[in-house]
């Protein structure tokens, strides 16, 4: 272990082809068996330059590659993720005032959130298999016809635009050539649902304190705003799709007997069509996103009885790979449990992002406190990424009064590391979640 600088040490052994950076001012990696794991990455003869371990990583059972860290390579390697592609954040501002918010209409809405976006349910909003179809190729544009969406740049503000594979064309054909249509089926009941784990979650939020003038009111954040913070992702769509292609623990056993059942009636998969599978799940991530997000505009209207202005900050996936450029090469980047996070001349095609730098959006820790912040041009060592959560509070033995000094503790160390300048700190109103 060498130090950089204060808050950067580079990692490496001898059997490790390129280092790991670590981002971090303190080793807190040793009560796991993340560094095990990195070490094992770096073994592989594909990772290009080196690997980027930011603060938060955590081992998980069963993956390969700790949450938080960031792996380039010259083609996928998607044991490097997470169980569900495009498991993602999204922040959605709105008009709220603090007369309209009583805790009496805060309760009206969140029970009719509990109601119309489920957690412990199997089925969510029913869709026709062509519009599953229609999804796995074109993300979340394909709910425009069907639902009436009002929410502002819900489609400019997400990632990609809200599809994976970008400008590309791609045929039915080719979408169940690479997902069994027992997937596609099981999409048909999935679409609008939160999710059964306690790590996904709706919070409605307060602005607590702007931290950046000038880009806050680029983004259209300002001080008391109340908005809601989003956490979500492909359901066990992308969890069954992403396990037929590798192998995958799942820790439900009734998902697991649903699995072995997809394989069961299966044809055998190719892993040729890796790419299209990945990419055609992460954008029933989006759409789910999109139309949760449709639900809550709903629930606002009635509860309120206006139309609530809700408008999409940004909608970031955290566990994904995607080609990229960086070190004047192109390469696949695996995000695990990471945002990205380009700098303003990065996101010169976006008409705000050009100006701010792309929205980083770290989730609620310890139910206390979430940050809103920006991506900077001098953070190529982390293959421009940043944290999508605080860290192990918990699991560093970090007392519950110490917890939040300890997330603004990382956040400025994200700041030292120029990995983000931050805008904004949210404190939470109230949560929905499993």
């Amino acid at each position: 272990m060498e130090n950089i600088s204060e808050n950067k040490k580079k990692f490496q052994t001898g059997k490790m082809k390129v280092p790991a950076f670590l981002f971090s001012a303190k080793n807190t990696f040793s009560g796991d068996d993340t560094l095990e794991k990195v070490e094992k990455i770096g073994e592989n003869e594909n990772i290009f330059h080196h690997i980027a371990i930011l603060s938060d990583a955590h081992s998980k059972l069963n993956i390969k590659n700790p949450t938080g860290s960031v792996v380039a390579s010259e083609n996928i390697l998607p044991e490097m993720l997470d169980a569900a592609p495009n498991c993602g954040m999204r922040v959605v501002l709105t008009d709220l005032n603090d007369i309209e918010m009583t805790a009496e209409n805060i309760k009206k809405l969140f029970d009719n959130l509990k109601k119309n976006i489920p957690s412990k349910k199997i089925i969510g909003t029913k869709i026709s298999g062509e519009m599953v179809s229609d999804i796995f190729r074109h993300g979340s544009m394909a709910l425009k016809e069907k639902f009436t969406i009002r929410t502002k740049n819900e489609f400019e503000n997400t990632y990609h635009h809200g599809n994976f594979f970008g400008d590309k064309k791609i045929s039915k054909e080719e979408i169940s050539g690479a997902i069994p249509k027992i997937i596609s089926w099981i999409a048909k009941f999935r679409l609008g649902l939160l999710g059964a784990t306690s790590s996904h979650f709706i919070h409605l939020m307060r602005v607590s304190s702007v931290e950046d003038e000038n880009s806050a009111k680029i983004l259209r954040v300002r001080n008391g705003q109340y908005l809601f913070f989003m956490h979500t992702g492909s359901s066990i769509v992308g969890r069954y799709a992403a396990s037929l292609y590798t192998p995958r623990f799942i820790k439900s056993f009734s998902q697991r007997l649903i699995l072995f059942f997809i394989k069961l009636i299966s044809p055998p998969i190719d892993k040729k069509n890796i790419d299209t599978a990945f990419r055609a799940v992460s954008n029933y991530g989006f759409a789910n996103r999109t139309l949760i997000t449709y639900e809550i505009d709903r629930g606002l209207e009635e509860i309120f009885a206006r139309a609530v202005s809700t408008k999409l900050l940004y909608d970031a996936p955290h566990v994904y790979f995607d080609e990229e450029m960086h070190f004047g090469r192109k390469v696949t980047i695996h995000r695990n449990g990471a945002n990205r996070a380009l700098g303003p001349s990065k996101m010169a095609s976006h008409a705000l992002f050009s100006q701010t730098g792309e929205p980083v959006l770290v989730s609620p820790f310890a139910s206390e406190i979430a940050y809103i912040g920006v991506g900077t041009d001098q953070n190529e060592e982390t293959f421009f990424s940043a944290n999508h959560e605080i860290g192990k509070a918990k699991e560093l033995g970090i007392p519950k009064e110490k917890q939040k000094e300890y997330a603004e503790k990382i956040v400025k160390e994200m700041e030292k590391n120029k990995i983000i300048k931050l805008v904004a700190k949210l404190e939470p109103i109230e949560i929905l979640t499993y």
